[in-house]
């Protein structure tokens, strides 16, 4: 496929096609949000291990309303103060996804660019073959072509 240069092909690619009021500049690459931001398991499973562990606590064990504690024993009224971390997470994350480039691109528009950079990786391995060819076989395609 010889289509147009996707707006997300390299400038290369893109210098050779008129600008189309469609494709305007990729924007600026961001920097990736460190892993930590998406990983909420071991948060998860310290509110989890701390609702087990009431069940397993004799009942005065628990802390008192007015003491919330954040490693101990967790009763079922104290969950939804507990997960609040979690919650405050998972948005943060959300956030950064969102905030990644082009998120809002389509299967079908990055399925055209693939097609597009395939396309252009094979003219670039033919082109690379005709260069990697010895000087004989060139000169005698040349003088077959000149006379």
């Amino acid at each position: 496929m010889s289509g147009a240069a996707t707006p997300h092909a390299p400038a290369s690619a893109r210098a050779s096609v008129a600008p189309t009021p469609a494709q305007a500049p990729p924007p600026p690459v961001s920097a990736l949000p460190p892993p930590s931001t998406f990983d909420i398991l071991p948060d998860l499973h310290r509110v989890l291990s701390r609702l087990i562990n009431t069940s397993v606590q004799p009942p005065g064990a628990a802390p008192t309303p007015g003491q919330p504690s954040t490693d101990g024993p967790l009763d079922i009224q104290q969950v939804s103060t507990a997960a609040t971390e979690v919650k405050l997470k998972l948005q943060k994350a959300r956030k950064a996804v969102m905030a990644l480039p082009d998120i809002d691109r389509s299967i079908e528009d990055q399925q055209d660019e693939i097609q597009f950079l395939e396309a252009r990786i094979a003219k670039l391995k033919a082109a690379l073959q005709e260069l990697g060819k010895p000087a004989l076989e060139a000169e005698d395609v040349d003088q077959s072509m000149t006379g």
